[in-house]
């Protein structure tokens, strides 16, 4: 941006009276030649400036060797901060280029939108461009399925592709959060695709994988990739997202932003936290009340609750779940994420058939969701539908093996397993999710199941203690009132076994 003074770049200012170099605010301490070169680089506008130029530039009239130039170089590059070598990036044979972030927009609050770009083919066959350009399409498809983001539209996307020989900074100065990059090569009968995930503000990776496959199998090559992707895409913005709130100032967070800042203590397997959560979610639905996901997901921690047995919050947990379930389905019924929450939470509570529906209309909308797939699992495993329910949780974890509530979707098909009568198969599943996290109740409940059944009594005996140090107050009789109340299948499965176990009757 120009101005009377200077030019805008970013956090930095040139200023060309004073031929000084700012950086939010701060002069650098730049020499004359520092200061002509950084100039001479953002002239070019994030095009390469060859090394001849810049010696012309910055020793006029003078033959000096390039040893020169590169010591320059370095020293600007030190001059501008940790992050120098990003800024001033180096053209093989050519010489130098100037990359400037834009400066994060003020008003860029709300669900962050991805922008997904197809990157130029590596190859010299146009079936990689065909291939990637239809990937991306799928991609995009998979992605707007999402609504805790939005995704730019095609026609936009391969725009920013088009016009710009750097589509991620087209992309920020859009509103645009994250990219996704997208490309082939292609050798013979071989394709390799490759994807990262880029935050637009800062340029960084957050995310990278590749991709190989047959050419002549493309279409199966293409459908694998976009469920892959569209499965880790989710998360990691996620995180990403959660990580952007954590620095900013509490009073300056939006109703997004509030939800953002409650849902790592939802996740969390362990509910010390459940209750801030709650009056985030709270605050969160007060400024926007049409964000059906706030009450949404404020229903599910009293579902939580509830199902840890424990103390109520003063009115009945029961009803005010029930009450904030049906009103974000209110508001938000055609967000797949809620309608399964809320289903899951109302099926829990209230064992009505047409929530269970509600799980598989979610999943049909979105099955690249691992959240909705696991939910999905819980509810068709309390219904017994064991086949089911052992589908949702394989294809979860198959998303996203690496994610760190991975001990969820490992632990249901333990469970699935148990109840198939497939004891050292569930075993296995759940000695896998002890490996990610050891402190989740149900994987000892399904394990003490399993060791009880095999005539392993000492081993049973072993995770019920275990139990009870993670939850002292559980007993048969807790169990077998919510096993009464919603008819778990999986309760019905596993009370004969703890009994035997040694777990109390009160």
């Amino acid at each position: 941006m120009l101005g009377a003074m200077g030019t805008t770049l970013g956090p930095f200012t040139l200023d060309h009276e004073r031929r000084q170099l700012m950086r939010d605010g701060r002069t650098l301490p730049l020499g004359h030649r520092g200061y002509v070169l950084f100039e001479t680089l953002a002239e070019a506008k994030g095009e390469a400036v060859s090394k001849d130029t810049l010696l012309e530039r910055a020793w006029p009239g003078v033959v000096v060797e390039e040893s020169n130039l590169s010591v320059q170089i370095s020293a600007l590059r030190r001059a501008l901060g940790a992050d120098g070598d990003s800024i001033i990036i180096t053209v093989p044979r050519i010489g130098y280029r100037l990359v400037v972030r834009p400066q994060p927009s003020e008003n860029l609050s709300g669900p962050p939108l991805i922008a997904v770009i197809p990157v130029a083919n590596h190859g010299a066959a146009t079936e990689g461009d065909d291939f990637v350009d239809g990937t991306v399409d799928d991609v995009i498809t998979a992605l707007s399925r999402f609504k805790t983001f939005a995704v730019l539209s095609r026609s936009a996307s391969f725009a920013l592709r088009d016009r710009s020989a750097n589509p991620v900074n087209a992309a920020c100065e859009l509103g645009v959060r994250y990219v996704l990059e997208m490309g082939v090569r292609r050798r013979g009968d071989r394709l390799r695709v490759t994807a990262q995930l880029l935050g637009a503000e800062s340029g960084k990776t957050l995310w990278a994988e590749t991709y190989d496959g047959s050419a002549s199998e493309v279409f199966a090559f293409q459908d694998r990739i976009t469920e892959i992707v569209a499965g880790l895409v989710e998360p990691t913005i996620r995180t990403a997202e959660i990580e952007r709130v954590r620095r900013k100032p509490a009073e300056s967070l939006d109703a997004y932003e509030l939800f953002l800042k409650a849902l790592p203590m939802i996740y969390a397997p362990t509910p010390q936290r459940y209750e801030e959560a709650l009056a985030l979610l709270q605050k969160s639905a007060e400024l926007d009340p049409g964000f059906g996901l706030a009450s949404a997901y404020a229903a599910w921690i009293y579902e939580k609750r509830i199902s840890a047995r424990l103390p109520s919050l003063g009115n009945s947990d029961r009803d005010n779940c029930i009450a904030l379930a049906h009103a974000a389905l209110k508001v938000g019924h055609s967000d797949p994420l809620l309608r399964a929450i809320c289903s899951f939470v109302l099926y829990r509570l209230e064992r009505d058939a047409a929530m269970l529906e509600g799980l598989r209309e979610a999943v049909r909308e979105n099955p690249n969701n691992v959240v909705i797939l696991n939910l999905s699992g819980i509810g068709h495993q309390m219904s017994g539908d064991v086949d089911e329910a052992l589908r949702c949780r394989r294809r979860a974890y198959e998303l996203s093996p690496g994610a760190p509530d991975a001990y969820v979707s490992l632990h249901g098909m333990g469970a699935a397993e148990m109840m198939r009568g497939n004891l050292e198969t569930a075993v296995q599943w759940c000695l896998k999710s002890l490996a990610t996290f050891n402190e989740w109740p149900f994987t000892y409940m399904t394990l003490a199941t399993c060791y009880e059944r095999l005539g392993q009594m000492d081993d049973a005996r072993a995770m019920v203690r275990r139990l009870r140090e993670l939850n002292p107050t559980l007993t048969l009789a807790a169990l077998e009132e919510g096993v009464d109340r919603c008819d778990d299948a999986y309760g019905l499965a596993v009370i004969p076994s703890l009994r035997a176990a040694g777990l109390p009757e009160r």
